[in-house]
């Protein structure tokens, strides 16, 4: 039986390491177990982490990620960057996708549209929300904005119940029954950076390294890219 190692992932990390998890067992004798829902959102997975929950490897948010290595929760030196995750456009599959190309263009199609769904939270919520109010849209987007608590933005644009979803790409490519359109413009493009630790605690540290290793390796690279990421390697800017 391999043996197993507990790790505490946020959405688009899992995303890469379920891909990838079958060859990292084969190769290394350990199994993964996911701690957390696939829509969990960081909040969620800080308070997890303080309330004790036993893991052996992180892949959060590269803000929370350190901190939580400062409270002494994860180990510093074995920080590893990740991902970088852009925000993207999705419509429900067969709908019209509106021009998103300039900056403006995707303006337009935010104000055109009859319903638009973006997180409450996280980091693409609150930049989305900062966005439009800088562009004097604000009121206007809020009359017909849909914001989730978790990442379930393309399952409201793929149920109907928003016209345009506006979220980390990597999410809204794994999610059915919706198009998505493409990145917002590089000119307002913001990306939310994952990285991955070894837990303070772990039962496993040798595994949980060993995973770390493997997904920020060269193995993961086919993976993060047809997914819509890209690998965030050390000193590319998170911005």
């Amino acid at each position: 039986m391999a043996a197993e190692l507990r790790v505490l992932a946020l959405q688009s990390p899992q995303l890469i390491i379920n891909e990838l998890a079958a060859r990292f067992t084969r190769e290394s004798g350990f199994t993964i177990v996911e701690l957390l829902d696939i829509a969990e959102l960081p909040a969620h997975a800080r308070r997890r982490i303080d309330a004790g929950e036993a893991f052996d490897a992180a892949f959060i948010e590269d803000v929370q990620l350190d901190a939580l290595a400062r409270e002494g929760k994860l180990i510093g030196a074995t920080r590893r960057n990740f991902l970088r995750v852009p925000i993207g456009v999705a419509v429900k599959t067969g709908a019209a996708k509106p021009n998103i190309d300039t900056v403006e263009a995707f303006r337009h199609a935010v104000l055109a549209a009859k319903s638009v769904a973006y997180l409450n939270g996280g980091r693409s919520g609150p930049y989305l929300q900062d966005l439009f109010a800088r562009w004097g849209i604000g009121a206007a987007i809020g009359a017909k904005e849909r914001r989730p608590d978790t990442d379930t933005v393309g399952e409201l644009v793929a149920a109907g119940e928003a016209e345009l979803g506006i979220t980390a790409i990597a999410t809204l490519m794994a999610t059915r029954g919706v198009e998505v359109i493409g990145r917002i413009p590089a000119a307002i493009q913001s990306y939310v950076c994952f990285a991955g630790a070894v837990g303070a605690a772990a039962r496993m540290p040798e595994g949980a390294k060993a995973l770390i290793d493997f997904v920020t390796g060269p193995a993961a690279l086919p993976v993060i890219r047809a997914k819509g990421m890209e690998a965030w390697a050390d000193g590319t800017p998170a911005n």
